[in-house]
């Protein structure tokens, strides 16, 4: 495979592990969201402890437009190396990371960090 197709696959796939992290973030804070829940009185004292949740939310609401960024600057890059592999293995493969991109694309944005911090201010009062 053509050394520069191996770089745009390692970057998809650093791209990705990065949005699968992100995710799990994601996760954490809808468990201590369910906690918070079960015992609203946590939330003061987590703010007394200095852990913000709404400056976490913001911070990743920063954090998921710099991975789609990343991924939507990816796909461009994609397309310019398609043009030059038409026919081979390295424009199939091309192909497929250009339809991943997009696939993660959806994916992180689709993680609704607004309704969460919703959910928390709901809690909060």
């Amino acid at each position: 495979m053509d050394i520069a197709v191996k770089n745009l696959v390692l970057s998809y796939e650093t791209l990705a592990n990065q949005a699968i992290k992100f995710n799990h973030a994601y996760l954490q804070l809808l468990k201590i969201y369910e906690e918070l829940i079960l015992a609203p009185d946590w939330f003061a004292e987590l703010e007394k402890s200095g852990s913000s949740l709404f400056k976490t939310i913001a911070s990743m609401q920063q954090e998921q437009k710099i991975i789609v960024c990343k991924f939507q600057d990816l796909s461009k890059f994609i397309a310019k190396a398609q043009l030059h592999f038409i026919i081979n293995p390295e424009a199939e493969q091309l192909k497929n990371i250009a339809d991943d991109c997009q696939i993660m694309i959806d994916f992180v944005n689709s993680i609704d960090l607004a309704d969460l911090q919703d959910m928390f201010v709901k809690i909060k009062k």
